[in-house]
């Protein structure tokens, strides 16, 4: 289902190239994931000049933000989740991992995508390095190439415990059921009416039905006269 990436092709490729003049160049995704690195330190803004009575201001201490969710995007469409996560193995510490299928709506950009949350940050790195331009190849032999980024959306779905329902197992106490239980097997008990009995009643109300319309055709007649 996958090989491994050759040389240093592909723009998500971990290796760098180096150019005629030896310098190194460093690809886009590695400046990206560099910017974004869970390990920068927090960039401290300069002290205000404007504060109130002249003093000088406390610098604000900035929030330091850190990434520990990636996804793994441009999978195969008929790539399971069972199957990606043998493919990934060893896979480091997570505490979430979340698999999407292809989104047929959106032919013919067909591809499957995964999101993973690892519990250290200086395992990101390591895993960018495998997987970043990692070749999957499906069933068909079709050769696609992962891209593996920070996911845009940090926070991670908490799963919820459902409690057990205190009604569970209790219908049999319950006084409604009782109550219908009992007006049931009073009307099991009653004998079912023989054919000749019901079809003298149907009888019965049909001769009264007739009875009900000739009456009414009379009282017609005599209005017309």
């Amino acid at each position: 289902m996958r090989s491994e990436k050759e040389g240093v092709g592909g723009s998500g490729a971990a290796v760098a190239a180096r150019g005629p003049s030896g310098r190194e160049k460093v690809s886009a995704v590695e400046v990206q994931f560099r910017r974004e690195s869970p390990r920068r330190e927090p960039e401290v803004p300069p002290a205000s000049s404007f504060a109130c009575g002249g003093g000088t201001s406390k610098p604000r201490e900035e929030k330091k933000t850190v990434l520990s969710k990636v996804v793994i995007r441009r999978l195969p469409p008929g790539l399971t989740k069972e199957q990606l996560e043998a493919q990934l193995q060893p896979l480091p510490a997570h505490d979430y991992f979340e698999f999407f299928t292809a989104d047929l709506s959106l032919y013919p950009h067909l591809y499957s995508r995964a999101y993973i949350n690892f519990r250290d940050p200086d395992d990101i790195l390591l895993f960018r390095d495998r997987f970043d331009g990692y070749i999957f190849i499906d069933s068909t032999g079709l050769e696609y190439p992962a891209v593996v980024e920070f996911a845009p959306f940090q926070k991670i779905a908490k799963k919820k415990i459902k409690k057990k329902d205190a009604k569970t197992g209790s219908i049999e106490d319950d006084p409604e059921y009782k109550k219908f239980l009992e007006t049931y097997c009073v009307e099991e008990e009653k004998p079912n009416a023989n054919p000749e009995t019901l079809l003298g009643d149907i009888e019965a109300k049909t001769r009264e039905l007739i009875g009900h319309r000739d009456s009414a055709q009379d009282a017609a007649a005599v209005c017309k006269w």
